[in-house]
């Protein structure tokens, strides 16, 4: 979470150094349309809660005069940034010569760099906001984290706090976290595969929605060290046709942006699997678009030895949503 805030202040700098180097060089108010558009976008993204998702919302009285009042803010503040750079060079008696476009695109290299730590669509599907992120209390960051004494035990305080119905997605990703971070993760991962399999997919969404948004998270990417979390994230899909989607929509994208992540997931055809027994739904329609992307990507169309001898041996509806594809590990069989 500290470099996520740590980046989010950089690229704040990068954002108000433009009009300021603008200012400061004496460049007219030509300039200010770009800025303005680039500050009110980078609101936009910091707080997507608070704006429209559909373009007929755009469309309303309520929407037009927020955006208007925005607007009119971003002038006056652009300007504001324009007229301290020029305060400055005024003092300072000097006035740089540079390429007219390396403010804009010192302003513009701010947005990018915004989506590596804060990325807007994720942020409504959690519903974490921009203020939780930057003035959470991290009093105890220091304090080292209690370790449980076993898997089982740490499966079993996250599922306690799972049967809360008003603990929040995004809650339960940072718990998750934690749960990964403070012990032997294949064991962890193992007991947590075990235990999503054991229960209803109705029961504990939460918790399995924060398995499905961080093991396709595509940032950062040492978080797909890890094949086993893939393999998690179909156990907590279930037989749930919502999770499914969810699990198939975003596999998806991160084929899209990493296609080497094609090995972590399921064979295309155990897709297929899922998808002939949610017929006739949007998960089906989702988890085949799935098949086709990993069949893209390069990824075997069918499991290889027992596991896919006992995948074939049970029909699709008694058949577990946890793919064999992922061969146990040592930690994993010790747990």
């Amino acid at each position: 979470m500290t470099h996520r805030k740590r980046l989010i202040q950089a690229t704040t700098v990068l954002l108000y150094m433009g009009p300021l180097l603008a200012g400061l060089a004496g460049f007219g108010a030509a300039y200010l349309p770009p800025f303005v558009a680039l500050f009110m976008l980078w609101l936009v993204m910091l707080r997507p809660h608070k704006w429209p998702q559909r373009f007929g919302e755009w469309l309303t009285l309520r929407a037009g005069l927020a955006a208007l009042t925005l607007l009119c803010s971003q002038i006056l503040f652009v300007a504001l940034l324009f007229g301290v750079g020029r305060g400055i060079g005024g003092v300072l008696g000097y006035v740089p010569l540079f390429n007219p476009l390396l403010p804009v695109a010192l302003s513009l290299v701010a947005l990018p760099l915004l989506r590596m730590a804060w990325v807007p669509e994720l942020a409504l599907v959690t519903g974490e906001t921009i203020d939780q992120l930057l003035w959470s209390d991290e009093a105890g960051a220091g304090r080292p984290r209690p370790v449980p004494a076993s898997a089982e035990a740490a499966v079993s305080e996250l599922f306690a706090l799972a049967e809360d119905g008003a603990t929040a997605a995004g809650v339960m990703l940072e718990q998750l976290g934690d749960f990964l971070d403070t012990g032997d993760i294949w064991s962890r991962l193992a007991a947590l595969t075990a235990a999503l399999n054991a229960c209803p997919a109705s029961q504990h969404v939460a918790l399995r929605t924060a398995v499905i948004l961080k093991a396709t998270e595509p940032f950062p990417h040492s978080d797909y060290t890890v094949p086993g979390e893939m393999r998690t994230a179909f156990a907590a899909a279930g037989t749930s046709e919502e999770l499914l989607s969810l699990l198939s929509l975003r596999g998806r994208a991160l084929l899209h942006r990493i296609p080497a992540m094609a090995q972590y997931f399921p064979p295309a055809g155990m897709a297929e699997d899922l998808a002939g027994a949610c017929e006739g739904s949007a998960a089906a329609r989702a988890l085949r678009d799935l098949a086709a992307a990993l069949a893209a990507a390069g990824a075997p169309a069918q499991a290889s030895g027992r596991a896919s001898e006992t995948a074939r041996s049970k029909p699709a509806a008694a058949r577990p949503v946890t793919p064999g594809f992922v061969p146990p590990v040592a930690g994993a069989r010790q747990a």
